[in-house]
């Protein structure tokens, strides 16, 4: 999907899950439906589409999904990274062991959250990730 572009001040962030309900979810609460963020968001369904809509254009921050087809989280954040390092990744799993989270952080994440996701930690940790 094309994100619209950014309004002045709007930070692009792209969501990335083979699960659309996840991906509108995200999308809804990124964009204002409860309470308007100023952030635009571009989605992607699996990792290569996600390392394309990065080549296309640099989002401030990735919400990417561990397990994908095609192209997982892990091998799609090698390659974000390979294209800019400077990219926070945000990996959202639905596996909550703390060695999967340690190797996603060894792997280049700037943080990890579980599925189900709960809102008020997502914001803490995209606030953290945004921050100049």
């Amino acid at each position: 999907m094309v994100a619209p572009v950014p309004a002045p001040g709007d930070k692009l962030i792209l969501v990335v899950d083979d699960e659309p309900s996840v991906r509108e979810l995200l999308v809804s609460y990124f964009e204002g439906a409860w309470v308007p963020r100023g952030y635009a968001v571009e989605t992607a369904d699996n990792g290569a589409d996600a390392v394309a809509a990065v080549h296309r254009r640099r989002p401030a921050l990735v919400l990417l999904d561990v397990e994908m087809p095609q192209m997982g989280g892990v091998a799609a954040l090698r390659e974000i990274h390979a294209i800019d390092r400077s990219i926070p990744v945000i990996m959202v799993t639905g596996n909550e062991s703390t060695r999967v989270a340690g190797e996603l952080i060894t792997d280049g994440a700037f943080s990890y959250i579980p599925k189900p996701v709960k809102f008020k930690y997502l914001d803490h940790l995209v606030a953290a990730a945004l921050r100049p």
